[in-house]
């Protein structure tokens, strides 16, 4: 015995030593010539561009407030694309940027585009061409949006000597001598141009479209027949929906034909103070109604998307009731119509279980780029779209409530809006750009088990727009809408499952789903982006060990 035991101590210290992992922090720097407009005109301004491994996910910006409002979160939204387009966990890093000039201003996130080719650089370890520039705002999808001031900005890029400027799609600039000025609409194309790097992007294809087809049909079937029944005839071309329903485009007839229903109560509304009020009071009871059932929903990977639509109804209703002048009607007819979307919620509510609260961090990043974007149109353009000071307001209600989907779903169409806005000058430069990325992202987070429910319902409107000539600023903002919603739901199907799963339930109209957010958002998971080490055996066979040598000693 007393031979066996210290050699059972060092078996356990080799374990030991082998459990034990050590970690090395990398550094890594380089430098850009961000483009800027201040005062007396445009300027280079260097932006110095770290990045650390091992890190936090997060991205820190000095230089504030020469900065400019906006940098700090279009700097993560940068982080948080170039690790996505790396293959790898942003939580895996830590970007840190200094301004190193106060001349000029960078206009909130007009350099988010160039700050994210050289953090993927500093991922891959490739080098950026020090004789390029860049302007132009990243999205959280890949696409490069538009930016201010890009004539300014490239002449000060031609008094540098930079030889090759790339700038936003529809932007580049007439009577700049001296420098080369290209135009870029993705990520991918500026990586190639500063570093020589072509990225592997799968081409766009086709994406299993069965549980988006079943899902819009039934929810074609049920507006349809509320219409038939309440509404009668009148608001919509009956030939229109009759021909989108034998093309199979359930879901764009089903929109066409809710806007009849909006128009229907709107005009009851207005008949008298009386309808308009009980319109409003019913409006609001509905909503209250579904809210408290699908909170009793789980939300897994074959309905978070019906989960996310049916939140941002039900919310639609709450923020139009708070409004200055509240649309009885519209209340209404969103409210109405409420119930088939949460009949579709419960019908799916199957699979794994994805934990809200691995959700958070991603949503934030989310939400702090909507505002950024909605405060970059206002300051910069002077443009407003509705609103919009409320739907920023919402979503950042919603987050603080732990609402975390339902806070994500606001913040994208307020990027989606808002990034639809800068493209309206050049919509027919961008409308191909779009749908094609919408399809390549689709297709990514399929992968994951994603159904595409919502970004497929937006292509769909978005190519029903496309065919018309006054409806292509519609179609590019249905197009990025996709896009966007199937990179974000995309991450949550790949990163954010939890340790449920659900078998898929046979529901009649009397059966209720398993309780829902309690378990969705208590089952366990690994951290996003990385695998759950445990510590246990190591420490085990460490006790062990002294436990071993303590008998051996006392013997």
């Amino acid at each position: 015995m007393r031979k066996i035991l210290p050699i059972l101590a060092a078996l356990a210290a080799v374990v030991l030593a082998a459990a034990w992992q050590t970690y090395t922090v990398k550094l890594a720097s380089t430098e850009i010539n961000a483009l800027a407009v201040g005062p007396t005109g445009g300027a280079v301004l260097p932006i110095k561009v770290t990045l650390l491994t091992p890190g936090d996910g997060r991205a820190y910006v000095a230089g504030v407030p020469e900065a400019g409002q906006g940098f700090g979160p279009s700097a993560q939204i940068a982080l948080y694309v170039a690790a996505r387009y790396s293959g790898r966990p942003y939580t895996n890093y830590t970007a840190l940027l200094r301004v190193l000039a106060s001349d000029a201003q960078v206009g909130g996130p007009s350099a988010s585009g160039y700050i994210t080719v050289a953090l993927f650089a500093l991922m891959n370890n490739l080098t950026l061409r020090g004789d390029m520039a860049m302007t132009g705002i990243i999205l959280p999808d890949g696409l490069v949006g538009p930016v201010g001031g890009v004539s300014q900005k490239v002449s000060a890029a031609a008094e540098k000597g930079i030889k090759t400027v790339l700038v936003p799609m529809g932007e580049a600039p007439g009577g700049v001598s001296g420098v080369r000025v290209v135009e870029i609409g993705t990520l991918e194309d500026a990586i190639y141009y500063l570093t020589g790097y072509r990225v592997q992007t799968p081409p766009p294809g086709a994406v299993d479209d069965s549980a988006f087809r079943d899902v819009s049909r039934n929810l074609f079937n049920a507006i349809y027949s509320y219409y038939n029944q309440t509404v009668g005839k009148g608001y919509v071309n009956v030939a229109v929906i009759e021909r989108l329903k034998a093309e199979g485009k359930y879901y764009t007839a089903a929109s066409l034909i809710y806007q009849g229903i909006v128009q229907y109560y709107k005009e009851r509304a207005a008949a008298s103070r009386s309808t308009s009020r009980t319109l409003y009071d019913q409006a609001l009871q509905m909503a209250r109604e579904a809210e408290a059932q699908l909170a009793q929903t789980p939300v897994t990977i074959n309905n978070v998307d019906l989960v996310v639509a049916s939140y941002t109804r039900i919310y639609e209703v709450y923020l139009q009731a708070n409004s200055t002048s509240p649309d009885a009607g519209a209340m209404y007819a969103r409210a109405v119509t409420l119930r088939s979307w949460i009949d579709e919620t419960r019908k799916r509510a199957y699979g794994p279980v994805l934990n809200e609260s691995a959700l958070a961090e991603v949503a934030r990043m989310y939400l702090d780029y909507a505002k950024a974007m909605y405060a970059y149109l206002e300051t910069t353009y002077g443009m407003t779209l509705g609103d919009y000071a409320t739907a920023v307001q919402l979503a950042e209600d919603l987050y603080g409530k732990g609402l975390y989907l339902a806070s994500m779903a606001n913040s994208i169409e307020i990027i989606a809006e808002s990034a639809s806005a800068l493209m309206a000058s050049a919509p027919d430069k961008y409308l191909e750009v779009a749908r094609n990325r919408a399809l390549i992202n689709m297709g990514r987070a399929a992968q994951c088990g994603y159904t595409n429910t919502l970004p497929l319902s937006y292509l769909q409107f978005g190519d029903y727009f496309s065919g018309q000539q006054a409806g292509k600023p519609q179609a590019l903002t249905y197009y990025i809408m996709a896009s966007i919603y199937s990179t974000a739901m995309g991450d949550a199907a790949c990163t954010a499952k939890g340790g449920v799963v659900y078998q898929k339930p046979s529901l009649s109209p009397e059966t209720s789903p398993p309780a829902g957010h309690g378990a969705a958002t208590s089952s366990p998971t690994a951290p996003t982006g990385g695998e759950e080490k445990s510590i246990w055996i190591p420490v085990l066979i460490a006790l062990l060990a002294v436990v071993s040598l303590v008998y051996a000693s006392r013997r």
